[in-house]
């Protein structure tokens, strides 16, 4: 038993560590890799933004999981006198609590996002499928419109919006919350309140416009399309004051006037050139073949770094 206990308090403090250096790092960051992805069309952007918001959690994982529990179940002796310090049993039971305060957040937001959507959806009337996802249009007049759901998401249209809302200028819209669907970004939302940082909310924030701008040029797809989704913000922004959406629920419009507005201005400055795909950029060939040599490297040198990494577990063991 004694042998499981350290084995476990030593991966997750190794874990815990690896997790908030790294999430300290993109925290100072993320910005600069943002600048440096400043050209590249708005999807690309989003996703890089994911990445580097999921990276501390997905690598630290990956370090813990294909090395430094590995190399204790090989080379640690089984049956050893070697206590635990207090330094790896403290960070072990922070590593819990952290945990245990990621699941913790995420029920809360699930639990009041489905609250919220039951309210919206009381005396809703079931409208025409987009896609074969639902609509429906809900009496309130906020929120205009919004997608609700991660497995089997839904869309939320006020009769409000749908009265002041041309032909055109809805379907634009209802594409535009179709691209939030296509790209799970509630179940994303669902994921940062798993893995909780400080220091992150900004690069959530911005991960969140470029999804407003990626899922724009999703629903655009000539000058005519952009103006018509541009005529349905500026409508929907004037018919109701922009108001915080449900926590894990993506909506037309968000809390943030700056962003909608900026929205607007991409708009209508629309050209076919800004949503194009184009060939890979650069960086993604740089960034394919990083991955390519790392693995490779990690693959023949896996024994000794096994035996390096288990050499700095026995430190944190004596801490």
């Amino acid at each position: 038993m004694t042998f499981v206990v350290r084995c476990a308090s030593v991966s997750l403090a190794f874990f815990f560590l690896a997790y908030c250096a790294l999430s300290v790092t993109v925290a100072r960051g993320w910005r600069a890799v943002r600048r440096v992805a400043a050209g590249l069309p708005a999807r690309h952007v989003a996703d890089l933004l994911f990445v580097l918001r999921l990276f501390p959690l997905a690598s630290a994982a990956l370090v813990t999981l294909a090395f430094v529990l590995p190399s204790f179940l090989l080379l640690e002796p089984r049956r050893s006198a070697e206590r635990i310090g207090e330094v790896p049993f403290v960070l072990s039971v922070a590593c819990l609590l952290w945990l245990g305060f990621g699941v913790w957040r995420a029920g809360q937001a699930y639990a009041r996002t489905e609250k919220t959507v039951a309210g919206w959806m009381e005396q809703s009337t079931a409208g025409p499928a987009c896609e074969r996802v639902p609509v429906f249009r809900i009496r309130p007049s906020v929120p205009a419109l919004t997608v609700a759901g991660m497995w089997s998401p839904k869309m939320l249209l006020s009769e409000a919006a749908a009265s002041v809302l041309g032909v055109r200028e809805l379907h634009t819209a209802l594409r535009h919350e179709l691209a939030h669907v296509r790209r799970w970004d509630n179940l994303k939302k669902l994921i940062f309140r798993l893995c909780a940082f400080p220091g992150m909310l900004g690069l959530e924030s911005a991960w969140g416009d470029a999804e407003e701008m990626a899922a724009d040029d999703a629903a655009v797809t000539s000058v005519s399309d952009a103006l018509d989704l541009a005529s349905a913000l500026i409508k929907l922004s004037r018919l109701a004051p922009l108001h915080p959406s449900a926590a894990l629920t993506t909506a037309l419009l968000n809390n943030s006037t700056a962003s909608v507005n900026m929205r607007v201005a991409r708009l209508v400055a629309w050209d076919e050139t800004q949503a194009r795909e184009g060939r890979p950029h650069i960086f993604s060939w740089y960034a394919k073949a990083a991955v390519v040599g790392t693995t490779l490297s990690l693959l023949i040198t896996y024994g000794a770094a096994l035996r390096d990494l288990h050499a700095l577990t026995e430190l944190l063991v004596r801490q």
